[in-house]
Formats: structure tokens, C-alpha cells, sequence
């Protein structure tokens, strides 16, 4: 266990994840977007970035960006997605191929989708559409940052998802792996799930492929802390009542334990996304949470 406090830190925030596939280089990738790094020589490789967003109201938020580096050629199939009510709306649905000009990692600007980055590179905003009917992301302070064990980049951290009608503060879990298209694809798809409650807690857990045992990031009232003993169990069909729908998990030695959901059956036809709720407790204190589960594919 290794832990340390946040100052200034409010709420609990909770993340279970397990492996992704490494960089090409096998080193973590960096976190944003740099706008004026060096042109580098093109590795064929794919690179996979995942932001998934939730909120104590409902709101979710996920974008998929799949870049693939074959010689000159940049391939890109970007997959972004918000709720509206309780179906999911697309934001950006589009396949192109480029010229390579920068570090292939890089997300590109589309006709419909805006990106701003920092001075160290990181996303700042990613803006949908023009006007009123216009939707942003906007990624503040990040609460933990973390290379998992085949060396993807993964973060947690606090951002609001803003509209016409107002903005929506909730938290915002990272990921950017890639693998050398020479490499066999190691993993398989996993399924992650994020939460997010009024109080400000969060959850995201990654239920990891077989093989792979969950491990635990945990954010309680300004302590993050990593955990690597986590039960994390799928539904079972033998269990009684509304229960064998239900993941559970746990975390040994803690009091930390819950679990969540579906909320409906409905999703875009493929049951990649699912709105879910979740309850966890720790140790005397109920949490109640609003979010939903989206299975991530490996690069």
C-alpha cells in the first residue's frame, strides 16, 4: 500500500483498474497533447485513447480515439459519445486518414471536434459543435496520475462537462496505451465503469481480463492511495433477486466494499455502454452514485 494526501482534496475517489497494452518503446506515453514537440520517425503502431466522464446527475461522457501509424499513413476512427436522457447521442462519429506530422499519439482537431491543450501538453477542453447546441469538456486539476504494469498512461482527475444550459462538474478517468503493430495483441477488451455521486466522490473500476487481477487506486478524503489486494466478482446468475445482476467488489483489510447495476437494458446496440448505478460503503457511510460501464479495447 502506498498512500499521500492531497491538500485541499475533497470527497473519496476510488479507482480499480487492470493492464492495457504497452507503447511501442515500452515507456508510458505522455498525458496531453503537445503542440510543438519535434517531428519524430513514425513507429507502425496503434495508439488508443479513452476519456470516460460521469456526474452525480446522469450526465456521462465517452470518447474512443483509435490512431493507427502504418509508413506515412495516420488512420484515425474517433468514437465520441454523450447521454441525452437515456440513450446516447454521438458527438463524433468519423474515419479519415492523414499525413503523420507530429507524434502519432496526438488528438486531431475533426470538423466537429476542437482541441486545446496546455503548456505542458496537456487536454485542456475538447469542444463539439458551434453555438448553442455546442458541448465542452473541460479537464481541470488531475488527482492522480499512474503508468500501469505494461506501461499505459492512465489519470483521475476533477472536470465539468459544459452547455447552453449550464456546466456539469464530475470526474474524468484517462487512458492512453499503444503496442507496435509487429506485437500480437496481448489483452482483450475489458469492461471499466465510472461513477460519480453529489457529494463529489468518485468510482472508476476496470474489471481487467482473466488472468489479470483488479488492483485499486482509492481517493477518501484527500488520501490517494494504491491497493493491490481488490475481489472484484461479475454477476452470477445463482444469486437471489435483483442481486445476480450486480457486480461486487472489495477491498481486503478495508471496509471499502460495494456494488452496482444497470439502471436499463438499453445501449447502442452492442452493449458496449450501459447507464449503471452503484452503491458503496465505507465502512459506516452509504454512497450512492450515478454513472454507467463501457467495455475498452485493447490497442
Amino acid at each position: 500500500m502506498i498512500g499521500r494526501r492531497l491538500p485541499g482534496a475533497a470527497g473519496a475517489l476510488l479507482v480499480l483498474f487492470a493492464c492495457a497494452g504497452p507503447p511501442p518503446d515500452g515507456t508510458a506515453e505522455p498525458g496531453g497533447e503537445v503542440s510543438s514537440e519535434p517531428l519524430t520517425p513514425a513507429v507502425d503502431a496503434r495508439y488508443l485513447t479513452h476519456l470516460l466522464f460521469a456526474a452525480d446527475d446522469g450526465t456521462a461522457f465517452i470518447g474512443s480515439f483509435d490512431q493507427t501509424v502504418e509508413g506515412e499513413d495516420l488512420r484515425l476512427d474517433y468514437d465520441v459519445r454523450l447521454t441525452d436522457g437515456d440513450a446516447w447521442r454521438s458527438l463524433v462519429l468519423t474515419q479519415d486518414t492523414v499525413s503523420v506530422a507530429r507524434a502519432a499519439w496526438r488528438l486531431l482537431p475533426t470538423r466537429t471536434m476542437a482541441v486545446r491543450v496546455g503548456d505542458a501538453g496537456q487536454i485542456v477542453s475538447l469542444l463539439f459543435g458551434e453555438g448553442r447546441d455546442s458541448v465542452r469538456l473541460v479537464a481541470g486539476e488531475e488527482v492522480s496520475v499512474w503508468t500501469g504494469p505494461t506501461g499505459q498512461r492512465e489519470s483521475l482527475g476533477i472536470a465539468a462537462l459544459q452547455a447552453s444550459d449550464g456546466a456539469v462538474p464530475g470526474i474524468l478517468f484517462f487512458r492512453r496505451a499503444a503496442r507496435a503493430l509487429g506485437i500480437p495483441v496481448a489483452t482483450t477488451d475489458a469492461r471499466t465503469f465510472v461513477f460519480a455521486d453529489s457529494l463529489g466522490n468518485g468510482l472508476v473500476v476496470h474489471a481487467g481480463t482473466i488472468g489479470q487481477p483488479a488492483v485499486a487506486h482509492t481517493w477518501l478524503h484527500g488520501v490517494e492511495t494504491a491497493w493491490g489486494d481488490v475481489t472484484l466478482e461479475p454477476p452470477d446468475p445463482g444469486r437471489a433477486g435483483g442481486s445476480a445482476a450486480a457486480w461486487r467488489f472489495e477491498i481486503s483489510g478495508t471496509t471499502v466494499r460495494g456494488s452496482f447495476r444497470p439502471l436499463t437494458s438499453e445501449d447502442p446496440g452492442d452493449g458496449t455502454l450501459i447507464r449503471m448505478e452503484a452503491i458503496v460503503n465505507v465502512g459506516t457511510e452509504v454512497l450512492d452514485f450515478n454513472g454507467f460501464a463501457a467495455t475498452l479495447p485493447s490497442p
